[in-house]
């Protein structure tokens, strides 16, 4: 009988060589889908369920170089075309390089994710995002399955790395099965429970590392390695509890499926899950009521009269009968007014003209020419559950709508100036007032605490031309201050120099005024003087006008009286 030669030995064809190729595109495409989804949501078990698809597409990229080394160029001559040959393409040296990087990455990977767990805040994520994790999660499940169905049906001399790729696949379903139980973990707050899965996961990450790194490959060995241990014991078998029950049998050399332990196990495992499913309704009916907060009970979506459930452990019936809403009372919760985003972690950058948080609301002002935009904060605490829970239908909402009505209110009919030098402390009162009294006005049963103005400042994207104003405005009042300066140094001066001038032209006045007097009385006096005695009158101002002619000098006088009176004078030269 003729030996059976492997697919691709001795020939230039590989007829699982697509198969495999498909597999490693869809492996590639798993890590970065759930590597996506568990960043977004918070999950670390999809995280380290990445990690499982990222080793699964190092292995197959180990099997894809093994089928490349395996098909041999044709050849010529003597040489048999159907001999068995070493590869020529993927030697053992590179196998064994491929199989230490996927170890030591795999292995590198694990510990990062096991110091990056403590940072992740394991919140509620948002159910779009949660039901594409699930979505996601349960296709890869799924292909897992069926990958492993079809690597179970092929004839390991066809494809020599079926079996260790079989059972691959299965403890990927089983991985991707984990990793969809833990988004409903994540989403109902069970951190415990999601920490006991996001352990076991790594810990068959390690498991698989560890194995890919310690697997040995004798030199005539043409195939990627993958007998490991931690594969067969479980994915030997569809069965996870047979698969271990294998292993264990393998090990020990009992069959353990045929000892009575097993027998009562397995007699008795449909009533102990329903058991188990009874017992998981029947907790339903309790409910722990934490210590800042109050229970309403609804039975059958209608209210329960009475008082609020109290701080405690509390029995109801079960689901769906009873359902209980805990509102949280002592707690002061808080929402964002002025933008719809979340403001960035870190150091609070006190700059107005630098986006503090994503899509910030511009408010018009009175005059509808400005625009102002407010980055405030409510704090309000619950004071009556069954208002809070039952006279609106989306509470929230509406003391966030009414929030920003009495902002509007209180910006409708100021100007950007006059908004912006509003007193804070008055202003945020009014505020908290307005929004108070509406919501007693809807019965929401809040109390609000504070309303707190964190900045109030113009829009971001007018920030060049709001300074541009700004600037304008200061040269203006600059200009009109050097104005008045000026004008407190120029008008003093001016004054005295006009009282200065003033009081010179009075005595100048007053000075010709007398002068003019003085000599009038002279005239009038001469004018006497000359009535009384003309001849004398005119001799007399004859001598005086010859004393001021001739001041400081000799003269002598001789009038035509001294012919008269008797006398001569001779002029003799």
């Amino acid at each position: 009988m003729p030996e059976t030669t492997p697919s691709g030995v001795g020939s230039n064809r590989d007829t699982y060589r697509g198969v495999i190729l498909i597999l490693l595109a869809a492996s590639m495409m798993g890590v970065v889908g759930t590597f996506v989804a568990g960043w977004v949501i918070g999950d670390p078990v999809l995280l380290a369920a990445a990690l499982a698809l990222g080793l699964s597409a190092g292995i197959l990229l180990g099997v894809t170089t093994a089928q490349t080394g395996r098909v041999k160029p044709p050849t010529s001559g003597t040489e048999s075309s159907t001999s068995p040959s070493f590869p020529l393409i993927a030697t053992l040296k590179e196998l064994r390089n491929l199989r230490l990087w996927t170890a030591g990455a795999g292995g590198l990977a694990v510990v990062g994710l096991l110091i990056r767990f403590p940072a992740f805040p394991l919140l509620m994520p948002k159910p779009l995002w949660a039901g594409n994790a699930a979505a996601l999660c349960l296709i890869g499940a799924g292909l897992s399955a069926v990958a492993a169905r079809y690597l179970a049906e092929i004839d390991p001399t066809q494809l020599l790395e079926a079996p260790g790729l079989c059972y691959g696949a299965r403890v990927t379903t089983w991985i991707m099965g984990l990793a969809l139980m833990s988004v409903g973990l994540l989403c109902m707050g069970q951190r415990l429970l999601l920490c006991v899965v996001h352990i076991l996961v790594l810990a068959l990450d390690a498991a698989v590392c560890y194995a890919i790194f310690a697997a040995k490959q004798s030199d005539g060995n043409e195939s990627f390695p993958l007998r490991l241990d931690v594969l067969s014991i479980l994915g030997s078998r569809p069965n996870l509890l047979v698969s271990i029950t294998d292993a264990m049998e393998q090990q020990l050399g009992i069959d353990l499926r045929s000892t009575w332990a097993f027998t009562v196990i397995r007699r008795g495992l449909e009533p102990l899950v329903i058991g188990l499913c009874v017992m998981g309704w029947l907790s339903t009916s309790l409910t722990v009521v934490g210590v800042e907060e109050q229970g309403l009970v609804e039975r059958l979506g209608v209210p329960v009269s009475g008082a609020p459930l109290p701080p405690g452990l509390h029995v109801h019936w079960p689901w769906p009968i009873d359902r209980v809403s805990r509102i949280p009372m002592q707690r002061v919760q808080s929402f964002d007014v002025g933008h719809a985003g979340e403001e960035a972690e870190g150091p609070e950058n006190v700059l107005w003209a630098i986006e503090h948080a994503p899509d910030e609301y511009s408010l018009l002002l009175g005059n509808g020419r400005e625009l102002v935009t407010m980055d405030a904060a409510v704090q309000f605490r619950i004071v009556d559950a069954r208002a809070w829970r039952y006279h609106c239908q989306n509470p929230a909402d509406a003391l966030r709508a009414i929030a920003y009505r009495a902002v509007m209110r209180s910006t409708v009919d100021r100007t950007l100036s006059e908004v912006l030098s509003e007193d804070r402390s008055t202003f945020t009162g009014q505020m908290r007032d307005m929004v108070q009294k509406d919501a007693d006005a809807m019965d929401l049963g809040v109390q609000i605490v504070g309303f707190t103005v964190g900045a109030m400042h113009p829009p971001v994207p007018v920030a060049a031309e709001y300074e541009a104003v700004v600037s304008a405005e200061l040269g203006k009042v600059t200009a009109t201050v050097n104005a008045q300066a000026l004008r407190n140094q120029l008008v003093p001066d001016a004054e005295a120099f006009v009282v200065a001038r003033t009081d010179s032209a009075r005595a100048e006045s007053a000075e010709a005024r007398g002068r003019a007097a003085g000599e009038a009385w002279s005239f009038r006096t001469l004018e006497a003087q000359y009535h009384a005695a003309p001849r004398e009158y005119f001799f007399r101002r004859r001598l005086e006008t010859l004393e001021n002619g001739l001041a400081g000098r000799g003269f002598i006088i001789i009038d035509s009286r001294i012919e008269r009176d008797g006398g001569e004078l001779w002029l003799t030269q």
